[in-house]
């Protein structure tokens, strides 16, 4: 149990910093957020402006993206090219290169300033891995699919969305944010929240584990092999959903079914 409510308090914490000043490590440099501001080691970047990057991922089979504040949006689709649009920041205006090298967004300053990705969508090959990070921002990530595939998806306040993906592994952990499944399978899920839930629909995982502070797990329509839950206050609740092999270590939370989840009356938003 003290586990879960140290989780609580530090999900607590954390926006209550983030009205002020957030600092955070990212593409190689310290980021931080002052009211709104960004600066990267010290220096403001207050210009920023969009950068399209297109081409083929030849050999790369894994992508790995950070950003501080803003969103990451990314769709899979077939084929092996990819199209993505950058919001680049820069301390001068009208510095700054970006290029896809080596599955990471590398970027530099043709005037020696500060320069920073803040936000990334696009679409790339459905088969590729992912590893995405972003600070405050949300996580939306559509039809990526490949049964040898990892998505691994990080947000420190924003939500995060998974939608018609077919993967290996999904492993998503959020501070504060909501986690959002629908219409996705894969054979090994892990998930871990601070004060957000988690909701599924229409969904199939062969193993599935969360770790929730105050958060509930919500499944519709959905099917786990094996399910392993462990939370301070939250509850499971299934709606028409098929569970073979279930093991839950709930604080105050329950395991709520369909006759029960109807009368709890709670809503997946």
């Amino acid at each position: 149990m003290l586990r879960h409510w140290q989780t609580l308090a530090l999900a607590i914490l954390v926006p209550a910093l983030s009205a002020c000043h957030i600092g955070m490590h990212m593409q190689g440099s310290h980021v931080s957020d002052q009211d709104g501001r960004l600066f990267v080691d010290g220096a403001p970047v207050d210009f920023h402006r969009e950068v399209t990057l297109q081409g083929d991922l030849g050999e790369i089979a894994a992508l790995r993206f950070n950003v501080p504040t803003g969103s990451i949006d990314l769709v899979g689709g077939p084929g092996n090219t990819f199209e993505l649009v950058v919001d680049l920041y820069t301390e001068f205006e009208g510095d700054g290169e970006v290029e896809l090298s080596g599955g990471e967004l590398q970027v530099t300053s043709g005037m020696d300033g500060a320069v920073l990705v803040n936000a990334i969508r696009g679409r790339l090959p459905e088969g590729v891995s992912l590893d995405l990070r972003a600070g405050t921002g949300d996580i939306f990530v559509t039809s990526f699919v490949d049964n040898t595939a990892q998505l691994d998806l990080e947000s420190g306040t924003g939500n995060v969305q998974v939608s018609s993906c077919r993967v290996d592994q999904l492993k998503v952990e959020c501070g504060t944010g909501d986690i959002r499944s629908t219409d996705s399978a894969a054979a090994r899920v892990q998930v871990s929240m601070g004060t957000g839930s988690w909701a599924a629909k229409g969904c199939e995982f062969a193993s599935f584990f969360g770790d929730s502070g105050t958060g509930d797990f919500l499944f519709q329509a959905c099917r786990l092999d094996q399910g392993r839950f462990a939370s301070g206050v939250g509850d499971v609740r299934l709606t028409s959903t098929l569970v073979s092999a279930l093991d839950c270590s709930l604080g105050t939370g329950q395991v709520l079914t369909d006759e029960q989840v109807s009368e709890a009356a709670p809503t997946d938003g």
